[in-house]
């Protein structure tokens, strides 16, 4: 403008006549432009603070904007820095966080993986925005008290290239959408009046156990439980509503079944519970049957609210494989045998298949007989001896259970020790073993019949008792019997116990002086790093491996291995069941030299040792003389 204004005056300076051009008219002259620049400045000033007014207006036209959106808006938005520390944000945002309702705050913005706040994903989100200029996902927000889930959208905005980026977040909350949708599943897979998994959910689960069975856990079981309401021939009043029936059935099965099971509603008059793989052993059938008679016993007639006068109740049993290989068959064989069950008369149960049906009524008495025998002392030990091969002479013995009952005649292990573990009566039955054990050591000492150590079954259930160190020391004292006489053959399934624990308990046995022997070695999971953990003297090989090395070299080859590696370990390695000449040969020459079996002797009580020990010398005063 100043330019404008000299070269305004220079012109009107040449442009003057002669006779204007003296002094006063060129100091008037001057004036008069002086005033029009002032003019000019003056305009162009206001025109500028006019400017600079209205952008103003505008820009708190623009913040007043921004902050009504933060206060209205039902989401959240936020100003971040690259930190991720929150500069503004909406009020929903700052009630949440429990931040005062001001213009800008500053703290951390943390976002977490999930609901318990316990994995920050911030670092993943900058690593993202630095990379891409944005992030997209659910993340959660925690403040203290309560966690919610929110769907963000995080973009970075860098108004020029001096400045530092900052971050523009909004999301939604969609907790109340997760809740729905986590809602709408439940009831989808869960029955709406007993809340139990349903008809859906079971046989997903079903398919699923069934595939997770192996050559360690091979089957699983399914129970149908099938509700028949009983209609008087005269009511007296209406009868009750079903649904309230099946809601008090649902409570009477929970508290009867233990939380191992999967406990369903499968049809409107029919419930189902799945037994694990892990429950669904050998003896499978025995538990299966007293977990059905536990849900019979539910219903007996001494019940307070009656509910055995409205309803019968009859359970269908199945077992994989044996009656289906996939879920659909095996819950189709037990609700046939649910229908089965159904003619034999009022809250019965069938088995699907015949030979567990035909078994399944013993295990009942069988097991009210085991209990009685326990406590009335009924149970005897047999000893059967172990023997050298190289010097012919016995050199321990092995202390067995035998069972006389009353009604049944004398019974071996195997067809009594499975209930017997599944009741927990295995824990009294050891401990009576062992004082028989420690009473029949004692009197061998004194007689001189005594040879080499007594080894005793050592069950994981009596192992893994809080006093059985205690137990076992105080009967040694009792007997006045030293523990170095005796082995103790522990189970495999003893590794099943934490390692600090379990090498405490073994390292006190040792201590005490027993020698301790890993039964049935190479049948489960037992595996030589194992036996170099441990304080162990020796392995008994399981009869699986010896009893076809006779006939197959495969079986021959894998006995010769295993003895050669624990032979390297310095462990001894001894051998049950031997019942052929040729079996305890080609034992002895693979290095196993303790063997015992039917092929010496049979298990005998202990007033036949000394005829035993008569015949031995006899035979080696033979060999002798032959020699």
């Amino acid at each position: 403008m100043a330019q404008h204004f000299g070269l305004l005056f220079t012109v009107a300076l040449l442009s003057a006549p002669p006779a204007f051009a003296n002094s006063k008219t060129f100091v008037e002259g001057a004036f008069l432009f002086t005033s029009i620049i002032l003019c000019l400045v003056i305009l162009a000033l206001s025109l500028a603070l006019y400017s600079l007014g209205r952008r103003q207006q505008k820009l708190q036209r623009l913040r007043a904007s921004f902050n009504e959106l933060l206060s209205e808006t039902q989401g959240v938005i936020a100003v971040l820095d690259r930190n991720l520390s929150l500069q503004n944000g909406s009020s929903s945002l700052k009630r949440f966080l429990k931040h005062e309702e001001s213009t800008t705050v500053s703290a951390p913005l943390n976002l977490f993986a999930d609901a318990t706040a316990n994995e920050s994903i911030n670092y993943r989100i900058k690593h993202h925005l630095r990379t891409d200029g944005s992030w997209n996902g659910t993340a959660w927000l925690y403040n203290g008290q309560s966690s919610e889930a929110f769907q963000l959208s995080i973009q970075a905005i860098q108004p020029d290239k001096l400045r530092a980026p900052v971050y523009l977040l909004y999301g939604q909350n969609i907790s109340q959408l997760r809740r729905e949708n986590e809602q709408q599943l439940q009831q989808q897979l869960r029955d709406s009046d007993t809340l139990l998994p349903n008809k859906k959910l079971f046989e997903e689960h079903l398919s699923m156990t069934i595939q997770s069975c192996d050559d360690h856990y091979p089957a699983t079981a399914v129970m149908y439980i099938q509700l028949t309401p009983i209609f008087p021939e005269y009511p007296v009043a209406a009868p009750p509503d079903f649904n309230q029936l099946a809601m008090q059935v649902a409570i009477r099965l929970q508290q009867a079944l233990p939380f191992k099971v999967l406990l369903a509603r499968y049809q409107h008059d029919a419930f189902t519970v799945l037994v694990p793989p892990h429950l669904c052993n050998e003896n499978s059938t025995i538990y299966v049957n007293q977990l059905a008679h536990k849900v019979l016993a539910c219903f007996d007639q001494q019940e307070a609210d009656n509910l055995s006068r409205a309803l019968n109740v009859f359970i269908g049993i199945s077992i994989s494989p044996n009656d289906g290989l996939d879920a659909e068959s095996i819950i189709k064989s037990a609700e046939k045998a649910a229908e089965k069950a159904a003619v034999q008369g009022k809250n019965s149960l069938c088995f699907a298949d015949s030979a567990s049906q035909f078994q399944a009524p013993d295990y009942l008495a069988l097991e009210a007989e085991l209990e009685r025998s326990a406590k009335q002392g009924e149970f005897e030990v047999y000893y059967q001896p172990q023997m050298s091969i190289s010097s012919n002479r016995i050199i321990g013995f092995e202390a067995l259970l035998r069972w006389p009952s009353p009604f049944r005649g004398m019974l071996p292990p195997p067809t009594f020790m499975p209930l017997v573990e599944e009741t927990g009566l295995i824990i009294r039955l050891d401990r009576l073993v062992f004082r028989k054990a420690c009473e029949q050591v004692k009197l061998w000492q004194k007689e001189g019949l005594m040879r080499g150590r007594l080894a005793l079954n050592i069950s994981n259930q009596q192992f893994e008792q809080a006093d059985f160190l205690s137990f076992m020391a105080t009967v040694l004292e009792e007997h006045e019997v030293n523990a170095h006489l005796f082995e103790l053959e522990l189970p495999e399934s003893i590794f099943n116990h934490p390692t600090i624990w379990l090498r405490e308990r073994l390292h006190s046995l040792v201590r005490m002086g027993f020698k301790l022997i890993l039964d049935n070695f190479g049948e489960g999971i037992a595996s030589l790093t194992q036996l170099r953990q441990y304080p162990l003297h020796g392995v008994k090989l399981s009869s699986s491996l010896t009893k076809a090395i006779d006939q197959q070299e495969q079986q021959r080859n894998i006995c010769a291995t295993l003895i050669r590696l624990t032979g390297y370990l310095e462990l001894n390695v001894a051998a049950t069941n031997i019942e052929t000449e040729k079996q305890a040969y080609l034992l002895h020459i693979m290095g196993c030299d303790s063997q015992q079996g039917y092929h010496f002797s049979k298990a005998v009580p202990a007033s036949e040792i000394g005829r035993l020990l008569l015949r031995e010398a006899s035979l080696l005063k033979i060999k002798a003389v032959n020699e």
